[in-house]
């Protein structure tokens, strides 16, 4: 019994020394960019047989959720004029300091494989499906013809996501979770 008060110290540094281990790159990372970001906007459509254009309300909606400790799951829905928008879902893995989805389903024959990188640089969060910066797009099939994927919105644009476990059953959510269990190789 008089070891009693060893054993517990012992468990007591245990524990410091783990919440003392700093977190991984990626965990860092995810703590930074994890959460909802929306921009609304007027944007318009343009009708046939009159002068002027339509408006409406659009909104950009990017969500970003923790997965794991190399993951994350990412939605984006962009709005653009005359209707056209552009939507992905999917697990994006920690790459090179950024979150690389990399799109499971083949491309067209003649496409570049989808790949978007998602990311923080200089207070905003910022979407790319181009690399190099000057290359065409990789994941143009999931945008209309005025959309594009290569966006930024102002990381002060960040709000914590009210509606995650509505988010967590949601078909793209579990789609996403399947997708990336599946590229798994069995151990």
């Amino acid at each position: 019994m008089k070891y009693t008060g060893f054993f517990l110290a012992g468990i007591i540094l245990a524990g410091a020394a783990i919440a003392a281990t700093p977190a991984s790159p990626a965990v860092q990372a995810m703590k930074r960019i994890a959460g909802v970001y929306k921009h609304r906007f007027m944007s318009g459509v343009i009708v046939p047989g009159k002068d002027e254009t339509e408006s409406y309300q659009a909104e950009d909606i990017v969500e970003i959720v923790p997965y794991d400790r190399d993951h994350v799951y990412l939605r984006v829905h962009l709005d653009f004029f005359n209707g056209h928008s552009c939507g992905i879902y999917g697990m994006a893995r920690f790459e090179d300091g950024m979150f690389v989805y990399r799109d499971p389903a083949p491309p067209i024959v003649g496409d570049f494989p989808c790949v978007l990188k998602v990311g923080e640089k200089d207070g905003m969060l910022t979407l790319t499906d181009r690399s190099p910066p000057n290359a065409g797009r990789t994941c143009e099939a999931y945008c209309g013809a005025r959309g594009s994927l290569n966006y930024e919105i102002g990381m002060d644009k960040r709000r914590p996501i009210r509606y995650l476990e509505r988010l967590k059953g949601s078909r793209q959510y579990k789609d996403a979770r399947d997708a990336l269990l599946q590229s798994i190789p069995a151990s």
